[in-house]
């Protein structure tokens, strides 16, 4: 069998963004497999990039994972109707937490970061930061409206890495969101050598495809099964493929890939790394990413992935959305796609959709609209005709309130 438990929870299950990028407001909810869809710079890459974002600024702090961003003022939104740029954003996560040592628990994790209040350039500091563990505040958290008469001494990091051991509830958060990944692929990178020391994390596909000779071994050696799987997606999408696989020289630690070809004879040759072409690659990562070990056991809670359609032809994009559907049994799914033909599937579903659009006035988010959904029940259009022809649009959701909780549907 595929997967490896019958459906994984919905890990993010709700996200509100205020004044990030081009989203002036968004309130989406997420179900396993989420499909961003919508046109070539509608917003699609703004929004994974603010949940993103989060992880970053817990891995490090959000002053560093502003830097590759261009800064706190490359990332704040201007509004289109004033032109005038906000002075904080703001993204709130809704999440699903399994727990081993503690039962699983739902959190809701608020971020706000800003330019310091009265000042003139754009270092950032923390806003506001809190922690609700089913429904209620926990652990340590700023709330700068709450120092009273006293000035408020900013912050420049955030709390949630240091909880204390006794606090768990913020420590299985802290980890659950650091162990998201979000995937934009290169193919330098996943046709590379991998000279990396070996360790426990090179059975982790790198986000832009680090240590895919290394996943593919560790997939041969210890899920056999998931591996033919993987080989079998190739082997329906890519003409003459038979299979990818990743081999290891444990004396030079060191690892590469190598396909597996059928010629016009039906001879079955390797084929250099080197050789493989972009689409190949490019595949073999995705399916990678969806497969990979700790994915099926969903010690990645959610796994996300940029146009996953990159390099390959039209008609083989209907089995790609198999394999979203099947990778979202064991874990959270997300991918952008700007790509009628992904859709072009009968498993392709209008709730897996957030639809994406920007006319001008900033990223809109959210579920198609009736309209769209009235086309489809009425056999008018396809989904795929829906996003060819422009008509797919989304339903925009109320924007987030000024306070973590007030609006929670719970």
């Amino acid at each position: 069998m595929m997967a490896e438990q019958e459906r994984a929870p919905v890990f993010l299950s709700r996200v509100r963004v205020e004044n990030y990028r081009s989203i002036a407001s968004c309130d989406v909810r997420l179900g396993p497999l989420t499909v961003l869809a919508g046109p070539n710079a509608a917003g699609k890459s703004n929004f994974l990039d603010a949940i993103r974002f989060v992880r970053d600024a817990l891995e490090t702090s959000p002053g560093q994972a502003l830097e590759p961003r261009g800064g706190l003022e490359e990332v704040l939104h201007r509004h289109t109707s004033s032109g005038r740029r906000a002075n904080s954003f703001r993204i709130v996560l809704d999440l699903s937490i399994p727990a081993f040592d503690t039962p699983s628990f739902d959190a809701t994790y608020l971020l706000e970061v800003g330019a310091r209040p009265g000042s003139d350039d754009f270092a950032p500091v923390l806003r506001r930061e809190e922690l609700l563990v089913n429904g209620q505040g926990y652990g340590d958290s700023f709330i700068p409206e709450m120092a009273g008469e006293h000035p408020v001494v900013w912050r420049d990091d955030i709390l949630l890495p240091h909880s204390q051991r006794s606090n768990r509830e913020g420590r299985h958060t802290y980890w659950s969101v650091r162990r998201t990944r979000f995937y934009e692929l290169l193919t330098p990178v996943l046709r590379a050598v991998d000279d990396t020391p070996r360790k426990s994390d090179t059975g982790v596909l790198g986000e832009r495809g680090e240590h895919l000779a290394r996943v593919l071994d560790l997939l041969s050696t210890q899920r056999p099964w998931v591996k033919d799987t993987l080989d079998g997606y190739l082997a329906t999408m890519i003409d003459g493929a038979v299979g990818l696989d990743g081999v290891e020289v444990r004396e030079a630690d060191v690892a590469f890939v190598v396909g597996r070809f059928r010629d016009a004879d039906g001879h079955v040759a390797k084929v250099d790394r080197r050789a493989l072409s972009d689409g190949t690659l490019r595949l073999t990562g995705v399916l990678a990413a969806l497969f990979q070990p700790d994915a099926l056991t969903g010690d990645l809670p959610l796994v996300a992935i940029e146009e996953p359609e990159i390099s390959l032809h039209p008609p083989m994009l209907g089995a790609l959305y198999d394999a979203l559907v099947a990778a979202a049994r064991n874990t959270q799914i997300m991918v952008t796609t700007q790509s009628a033909d992904l859709l072009d599937n009968e498993a392709a579903d209008p709730d897996h959709l957030l639809v994406v659009r920007d006319d001008g006035a900033g990223t809109v988010l959210g579920p198609l609209d009736p309209a769209g959904r009235q086309l489809l029940a009425d056999g008018v259009l396809t989904l795929p005709e829906l996003l060819r022809s422009g008509e797919l649009r989304p339903t925009a959701a109320p924007a987030p309130q000024a306070r973590l909780g007030e609006d929670d549907e719970r």
